[in-house]
């Protein structure tokens, strides 16, 4: 069950970051893989129904109250996408005949920036695990430097990245549309979309650590 959770959350994050590109993929294929991702997002919560059904139990610690917003505002963003995504639907869900309109697609921006930010951080609160397993193995060993130029490297294209996008002009709606540089490429674009997601995640990761080390001191 455990293996079959990561599998899903792996392909959840994977399809999340190639309908950023929109321009990229031919809008039926967006629209597909957008609705195999809806249908991914309700299997990932009904095989984390226990999560669910102990949400009213147990102690209320800082981490666990963040980690249900962030999980409380992931999933109102997941329902957004869905719903505007019907409303503007060209092949899909075209044969429910529904008139497209603009809050539809404002909506649609709104819902993605903040979907792809907040999906980011929920991963960047989950890595740590991984993070601290990978900084173990390398410290001292003879790449400990080059991992590190890695990670700082990636934390920095990512700053420039998250720029470039202009998430913050789609996540308050600045703009009326959704603007796409069509000369660039491919490859490009998304290395700009990965490692935008990995500053959040590494900014999520690195504040965390300097909180537990503070906590830590104090001991």
């Amino acid at each position: 069950m455990k293996k079959i959770k990561i599998i899903i959350d792996i392909l959840m994050y994977v399809l999340f970051i190639i309908l950023m590109g929109h321009h990229i993929t031919d809008n039926l294929i967006h629209e597909i893989l957008g609705t195999v991702l809806f249908v991914l997002f309700i299997i990932h919560h009904i095989l984390n129904y226990k999560y669910y059904k102990n949400i009213f139990k147990g102690k209320y610690s800082v981490k666990r109250i963040t980690l249900l917003i962030i999980d409380i505002l992931l999933f109102i963003a997941m329902i957004g996408i869905i719903v505007s995504a019907i409303n503007i639907s060209s092949d899909v869900f075209s044969f429910l005949n529904i008139k497209t309109k603009i809050w539809g697609r404002k909506l649609h921006m709104l819902s993605t920036s903040w979907g792809f930010v907040l999906m980011s951080i929920h991963v960047g609160m989950h890595i740590s695990v991984l993070i601290n397993k990978l900084n173990k193995k390398m410290k001292n060993s003879t790449f400990e430097y080059v991992y590190y130029l890695i990670l700082l490297i990636l934390f920095i294209y990512g700053i420039y990245s998250f720029i470039k996008l202009d998430f913050i002009s789609d996540m308050f709606l600045l703009n009326a549309f959704k603007y796409y540089d069509y000369d660039e490429s491919f490859i490009i674009f998304y290395l700009h979309v990965i490692s935008s997601s990995l500053f959040i995640g590494l900014s999520i990761y690195l504040i965390n650590n300097i909180k537990n080390k503070r906590k830590k001191e104090k001991k």
